[in-house]
């Protein structure tokens, strides 16, 4: 270390004055060869791997906007900073609901389209998408059964554990539900530029979560159903919970006029599970 020094001040001034950065850069490199490589241990560029959370106003110029929001919602880094701002998603889904009308009656095109990603910001903000993706085709297989057993099997362990992700991961599914059936109501036509299959699978898993919480409503009562919820999912049930049992949600769609969800199951090319 104290050779390059020495060299360094050997140099006449001007050079050194035209070569100081390729100095610093040669005495880092020393430094890390000589074993100071605690010197490094963070990462310099940290801070921009985590993207600053989406002002909202970015959603809000139509199509664009829709497309805007749409590329976000692919983006994992984006997708986790939303997570830590619940007020930002908030002011999202309100936009889309005053602007769209997305939880109540769509209209084709733009409409849809918000619908579809009403209902993604929805479950991906609060890990819903991750009970989709883990149990989607055993739920849609074997969709009736002992609350606790169907509860207790699907709800991922890092979600059990913790209150908060519980509650938050119910209601973005009973949110997303919402979309989804105002999605069904609107379609013929189908919405461009949406992979249907993909809507069909998490417009069926949120129409189970809302079963399961309507039956645990008929059993404890309203207000209660998120906090009984979690105890059954940690066995520890109250109200008699633990002895409700569901009917198979999909059958009674099936034949029904209009049936929101067979129409995205229809329309997605995808046989439905009624």
């Amino acid at each position: 270390m104290n050779a390059v020094f020495h060299w360094m001040q050997r140099l006449p001034m001007a050079r050194i004055r035209t070569s100081t950065l390729l100095s610093t850069l040669l005495v880092l490199v020393l430094l890390g060869a000589s074993g100071c490589s605690a010197f490094f241990d963070f990462n310099l560029f940290s801070s921009l791997d985590k993207p600053a959370v989406p002002d909202p106003s970015r959603y809000e110029s139509g199509s664009s906007g829709l497309d805007n929001l749409k590329a976000d919602l692919s983006s994992p880094a984006i997708v986790n900073a939303l997570k830590g701002s619940p007020s930002t998603v908030s002011d999202i889904q309100l936009y889309l609901v005053g602007t769209y009308n997305v939880t109540t009656a769509v209209t084709a095109g733009d409409g849809q389209v918000a619908a579809v990603l009403y209902g993604d910001l929805a479950l991906k903000s609060t890990s819903g998408d991750v009970l989709v993706n883990n149990i989607v085709s055993t739920l849609i297989t074997n969709p009736s059964g002992n609350l606790q057993s169907m509860l207790s099997s699907i709800v991922p362990a890092d979600v059990a554990a913790d209150q908060t992700k519980f509650s938050n991961m119910v209601s973005g599914l009973l949110a997303a539900e919402l979309a989804y059936i105002a999605l069904g109501h609107s379609i013929p036509p189908s919405p461009p530029g949406i992979n249907l299959g993909d809507v069909a699978q998490k417009a069926a898993v949120s129409l189970m979560m809302k079963t399961i919480f309507d039956a645990a409503t008929a059993q404890v009562g309203s207000g209660n159903e998120l906090t009984d919820l979690f105890a059954l999912v940690n066995n520890q049930p109250s109200g008699g919970l633990d002895a409700v049992s569901i009917s198979d949600p999909f059958s009674g769609l099936s034949s029904g006029n209009p049936s929101w969800l067979k129409a995205i199951f229809d329309a997605a090319g995808a046989p439905y599970p009624g």
